[in-house]
Protein backbone atom coordinates (compact mmCIF):
# COMPACT_ATOMS: atom_id res chain seq x y z
CA UNK A 1 0.00 0.00 0.00
CA UNK A 2 1.34 3.67 -1.31
CA UNK A 3 0.63 7.14 -0.14
CA UNK A 4 -1.26 7.97 -3.61
CA UNK A 5 -3.62 4.11 -2.63
CA UNK A 6 -3.99 5.97 0.72
CA UNK A 7 -4.83 9.44 -0.76
CA UNK A 8 -7.57 7.45 -3.24
CA UNK A 9 -8.99 5.60 -0.71
CA UNK A 10 -10.11 8.94 1.89
CA UNK A 11 -10.87 10.63 -1.53
CA UNK A 12 -13.52 7.73 -2.48
CA UNK A 13 -14.70 7.13 1.35
CA UNK A 14 -15.16 11.55 1.66
CA UNK A 15 -17.63 10.86 -1.27
CA UNK A 16 -20.04 8.23 -0.13
CA UNK A 17 -17.26 5.02 -1.83
CA UNK A 18 -16.80 1.93 0.42
CA UNK A 19 -15.10 -0.88 0.50
CA UNK A 20 -16.28 -3.86 -1.20
CA UNK A 21 -15.44 -6.79 1.39
CA UNK A 22 -18.62 -8.54 0.86
CA UNK A 23 -17.17 -11.27 -1.73
CA UNK A 24 -15.51 -11.71 -5.09
CA UNK A 25 -16.43 -10.58 -8.25
CA UNK A 26 -17.02 -13.26 -10.85
CA UNK A 27 -14.20 -13.89 -13.10
CA UNK A 28 -16.21 -12.94 -15.99
CA UNK A 29 -15.84 -9.48 -14.90
CA UNK A 30 -11.75 -9.66 -14.63
CA UNK A 31 -12.24 -11.22 -17.98
CA UNK A 32 -14.31 -8.28 -19.41
CA UNK A 33 -11.31 -5.79 -19.06
CA UNK A 34 -8.60 -7.80 -19.65
CA UNK A 35 -7.88 -7.07 -16.05
CA UNK A 36 -4.51 -9.38 -14.77
CA UNK A 37 -5.03 -8.59 -10.92
CA UNK A 38 -7.66 -11.13 -10.49
CA UNK A 39 -4.57 -13.64 -10.33
CA UNK A 40 -3.65 -16.05 -7.16
CA UNK A 41 -0.47 -14.54 -6.83
CA UNK A 42 -1.65 -11.16 -5.34
CA UNK A 43 -3.78 -10.14 -2.47
CA UNK A 44 -6.43 -9.15 -5.56
CA UNK A 45 -8.30 -6.19 -6.74
CA UNK A 46 -9.46 -3.31 -4.42
CA UNK A 47 -12.89 -2.52 -5.50
CA UNK A 48 -15.01 0.04 -3.94
CA UNK A 49 -19.36 0.33 -4.36
CA UNK A 50 -21.41 3.14 -4.46
CA UNK A 51 -25.07 2.31 -4.74
CA UNK A 52 -25.01 0.11 -7.85
CA UNK A 53 -21.69 1.13 -9.36
CA UNK A 54 -18.86 -0.78 -8.19
CA UNK A 55 -14.73 0.53 -9.06
CA UNK A 56 -11.65 -1.11 -8.74
CA UNK A 57 -9.00 1.32 -7.58
CA UNK A 58 -6.07 -1.24 -8.18
CA UNK A 59 -4.37 0.13 -10.95
CA UNK A 60 -4.87 3.66 -12.75
CA UNK A 61 -7.79 2.40 -15.41
CA UNK A 62 -10.31 2.56 -12.56
CA UNK A 63 -12.21 0.04 -14.42
CA UNK A 64 -16.15 0.57 -13.10
CA UNK A 65 -19.15 -1.17 -13.73
CA UNK A 66 -22.98 -1.13 -13.07
CA UNK A 67 -24.05 -4.29 -10.30
CA UNK A 68 -22.29 -7.61 -11.83
CA UNK A 69 -24.45 -10.53 -11.82
CA UNK A 70 -23.27 -12.40 -8.95
CA UNK A 71 -22.23 -9.86 -6.38
CA UNK A 72 -23.88 -9.06 -3.05
CA UNK A 73 -24.68 -5.42 -2.24
CA UNK A 74 -23.40 -4.63 1.33
CA UNK A 75 -25.70 -3.07 3.87
CA UNK A 76 -24.96 0.81 4.57
CA UNK A 77 -23.27 1.73 6.94
CA UNK A 78 -25.23 2.94 10.28
CA UNK A 79 -23.85 4.83 12.74
CA UNK A 80 -25.61 5.15 16.21
CA UNK A 81 -27.00 8.16 16.82
CA UNK A 82 -24.47 10.65 19.52
CA UNK A 83 -26.31 10.35 23.15
CA UNK A 84 -24.09 13.31 24.38
CA UNK A 85 -26.05 16.15 23.60
CA UNK A 86 -24.17 18.92 22.34
CA UNK A 87 -25.58 22.58 23.11
CA UNK A 88 -25.05 25.34 20.48
CA UNK A 89 -24.34 28.31 21.87
CA UNK A 90 -25.64 31.66 20.46
CA UNK A 91 -23.09 34.32 21.87
CA UNK A 92 -19.10 33.75 22.21
CA UNK A 93 -17.52 32.84 25.06
CA UNK A 94 -16.03 36.44 25.93
CA UNK A 95 -19.91 37.68 25.55
CA UNK A 96 -21.17 35.25 27.77
CA UNK A 97 -18.93 36.08 30.78
CA UNK A 98 -19.61 39.94 30.17
CA UNK A 99 -23.55 39.52 29.98
CA UNK A 100 -23.92 37.30 32.86
CA UNK A 101 -23.12 37.39 36.07
CA UNK A 102 -23.66 33.09 36.95
CA UNK A 103 -22.66 30.60 34.22
CA UNK A 104 -24.58 27.20 34.40
CA UNK A 105 -22.09 24.40 34.16
CA UNK A 106 -22.18 23.55 30.27
CA UNK A 107 -21.58 27.17 29.62
CA UNK A 108 -18.14 27.72 31.70
CA UNK A 109 -17.38 24.26 29.93
CA UNK A 110 -17.82 25.89 26.75
CA UNK A 111 -16.12 29.12 27.92
CA UNK A 112 -13.08 27.57 28.99
CA UNK A 113 -13.21 24.47 26.10
CA UNK A 114 -13.28 21.69 29.07
CA UNK A 115 -15.59 19.25 30.14
CA UNK A 116 -18.10 19.53 32.18
CA UNK A 117 -16.61 16.96 34.53
CA UNK A 118 -13.87 19.36 34.65
CA UNK A 119 -15.57 22.30 35.48
CA UNK A 120 -16.96 20.27 38.43
CA UNK A 121 -13.72 19.40 39.72
CA UNK A 122 -12.73 23.26 39.71
CA UNK A 123 -15.69 23.83 41.71
CA UNK A 124 -14.82 20.88 44.23
CA UNK A 125 -10.76 22.18 44.28
CA UNK A 126 -12.25 25.98 45.29
CA UNK A 127 -10.80 27.49 41.64
CA UNK A 128 -14.19 28.09 41.02
CA UNK A 129 -17.32 29.82 43.20
CA UNK A 130 -20.18 27.82 42.89
CA UNK A 131 -23.43 30.12 43.90
CA UNK A 132 -26.08 28.89 46.06
CA UNK A 133 -28.58 26.97 45.64
CA UNK A 134 -29.97 24.21 42.84
CA UNK A 135 -29.10 23.73 39.92
CA UNK A 136 -25.32 24.61 39.99
CA UNK A 137 -23.83 27.71 38.93
CA UNK A 138 -20.68 29.32 38.65
CA UNK A 139 -19.21 32.89 39.07
CA UNK A 140 -18.69 34.53 35.64
CA UNK A 141 -15.84 36.26 36.96
CA UNK A 142 -13.86 33.33 37.96
CA UNK A 143 -14.54 32.01 34.33
CA UNK A 144 -13.29 34.97 32.69
CA UNK A 145 -9.95 35.27 34.87
CA UNK A 146 -9.62 31.40 33.98
CA UNK A 147 -10.13 32.78 30.31
CA UNK A 148 -7.18 35.58 30.46
CA UNK A 149 -4.79 33.32 33.34
CA UNK A 150 -5.63 29.37 31.81
CA UNK A 151 -2.77 27.15 33.03
CA UNK A 152 -4.16 23.95 33.65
Amino acid sequence: MNRRFVKDFMLLYNQGWRPYNTGKLPDSVYEKFGCPHNSPKGKGPYWFVRGDVFLCVTCNKHCSLTRPEGTILPLPLVFPPDKRKRREFSMTPGELVTRKKLLRIDEAAYCLNVSERLVYNWIYEGKLRQARGVPVRVSADDVAFFMQNFEE
